[in-house]
């Protein structure tokens, strides 16, 4: 069991798409370095963005492809300042973001294509919500930084498909409203999954604002990303998230304290997110360990002060954190148990 489990990983690291996870590495990189050199975190910002924008680029396909980082960039940067401008108004943020919770997670029935740009689009509005802006201005300083990323992001991605000469046809598009309106019922288990993601996320939005908890949208964001249509599912995401934050972590706390210079820390996230990009090939758990220290790296180039151990502290405690909410949220709300569809 263990040496067929070691030849499928092999097999996985061999076919890493090399050029699509280094162009995806220097993406993520350039928007920290602005940030680090420039002492202006928004930048920050751009590089989340640049990577949420490469994720929801499909690698292997068209150039044409790359419109879905551009219709993603505009979306995302819509959300984003939305999110942080409903700060001011805590309920009218936490009903937003249950709505965006559901369409991104309901996009499921549109397809891997159109559901990973939608849960990330809800991802960057609930995020957002934790940000302190506390007027329209500064909500639209978020939008346009995540503009500038994901026009970074999809831009990039563009010249590497012209680069590699990439003449495969574009996928056919699905029939997408005939799948929206047929599912669009409590029978299907999508809906009920969006529904799920929509009270467990809102519920963590809540929670973040109620507490004021620092880095407390590494926990919404934890939700979002890890609820599955079924209970097995989640938990199994659940458990590797956590295994995946705490080794990650770990590789965080080696580099934050070995390294201090803001221009350094930034050059560490192309080997990392590089290793990231690389991750998703291999094994989620691979992901996550890169993951990690990735998003850590950036979050302390864009506080002022702070020590990173305690952002590895708080990674691993709202990744938790989530991670048991999402459980419990699929124990209590519509649980479906079954791994194959009704």
């Amino acid at each position: 069991m263990s040496q067929s489990l070691t030849v499928k990983m092999l097999q996985a690291v061999r076919n890493v798409p090399i050029g699509y996870v280094v162009c995806g590495g220097i993406v993520c990189t350039v928007p920290a370095l602005l940030a680090a050199r420039l002492h202006n975190p928004l930048f920050c910002w751009s590089a989340i963005a640049a990577f949420w924008s490469y994720l929801s680029i499909p690698d292997n396909k068209s150039a044409k492809d790359c419109i879905v980082g551009l219709v993603f960039g505009m979306t995302g940067a819509v959300a984003s300042g939305l999110g942080a401008w409903t700060m001011e108004w805590p309920p009218l943020a936490i009903v937003l973001s249950a709505l965006f919770a559901f369409a991104g997670a309901y996009a499921q029935v549109c397809g891997a294509r159109i559901s990973t740009p939608a849960l990330l689009t809800a991802t960057a509005f609930a995020v957002s919500t934790a940000f302190p802006a506390k007027d329209f201005a500064q909500g639209l300083d978020y939008a346009r930084y995540f503009l500038y990323g994901s026009l970074w992001a999809t831009g990039s991605a563009l010249l590497f498909q012209w680069c590699q000469n990439d003449q495969s046809d574009a996928v056919k598009p699905p029939v997408l409203w005939s799948a929206l309106r047929e599912n669009f019922t409590p029978k299907s288990n999508l809906f009920l999954h969006g529904l799920r993601v929509a009270l467990s996320g809102a519920l963590s939005v809540w929670m973040v604002q109620l507490w004021s908890l620092h880095y407390g949208y590494w926990m919404t964001l934890t939700v979002f990303l890890i609820m599955q249509p079924y209970m097995s599912s989640t938990l199994k995401m659940s458990l590797e998230r956590v295994g995946g934050t705490f080794l990650g972590g770990a590789i965080a706390a080696v580099l934050g304290y070995v390294i201090h210079d803001p221009v350094l820390l930034a050059a560490l996230i192309l080997p990392v997110s590089i290793g990231t990009l690389a991750g998703r090939s291999v094994s989620h758990i691979s992901y996550l360990m890169f993951l990690t220290p990735h998003f850590i790296l950036v979050a302390q180039i864009g506080q002022s002060g702070g020590s990173e151990l305690d952002l590895v502290f708080l990674r691993m405690l709202y990744s938790t954190g989530g991670a048991l909410l999402a459980i419990i949220a699929s124990l209590v709300i519509f649980p479906r148990w079954q791994t194959a569809e009704p």
